[in-house]
């Protein structure tokens, strides 16, 4: 997997391979850069469920001033901290555990402290199907991650499913379609 843009342009995002990653396309990633595009240089940026860390190493491409990768699978979390573009930047942070429990606002000062937080723009990549976007939504309502105002949250998810308009201060902007892939848009109020 390259990364498309950026001063990344070109390298290599190693994949490790499994039945349960699913990476998101660079047709997907470069239409998610092209609708964020003036908020992502120097933004603090999370990839939820990072999986291959394409998305997360696509942002630091495209100019953002840190981003915090989390997946639950170790040997995904491993493979992301030992890419040089991860390693340039001590902001960074590679976080092995449940992502909803992470956003939770009960989450541990030691967590607190290793992830610079609140982020600007939180990208979430739930496996389809399973539920997490449901747990997700409600607990970054009142999540400590998000800033206190204007934060953008993507989720990309199967075109079939239905998302909700509102999620409390989360307010519903737009979904784009691409195939049987799309991304929701949700702006913090």
């Amino acid at each position: 997997m390259k990364i498309i843009a950026g001063a990344l342009k070109g390298k290599t995002v190693p994949v490790r391979h499994s039945k349960a990653l699913r990476p998101t396309s660079a047709k997907v990633r470069e239409s998610l850069f092209n609708i964020i595009r003036q908020r992502v240089p120097g933004s603090s940026f999370a990839d939820l469920y990072a999986g291959s860390g394409a998305v997360g190493f696509e942002a630091l491409s495209r100019g953002a001033g840190h981003v915090v990768f989390v997946d639950i699978d170790r040997h995904v979390i491993n493979t992301i901290e030992r890419n040089p573009a991860f390693c340039n930047n001590p902001l960074n942070a590679a976080i092995c555990g449940d992502a909803v429990g992470i956003v939770n606002k009960s989450a541990s000062e030691p967590l607190r402290r290793r992830v610079s937080a609140p982020f600007d723009i939180v990208f979430a990549d739930p496996p389809y199907g399973s539920g997490e976007i449901e747990r997700l939504l409600p607990t970054l309502e009142h999540s400590w991650i998000l800033s206190a105002h204007d934060a953008l949250v993507i989720v990309e998810h199967p075109t079939k499913k239905q998302m909700p308009e509102e999620t409390g201060s989360l307010i519903f902007l737009r979904t784009y379609r691409y195939g049987d892939t799309s991304l929701s848009v949700y702006n913090k109020n």
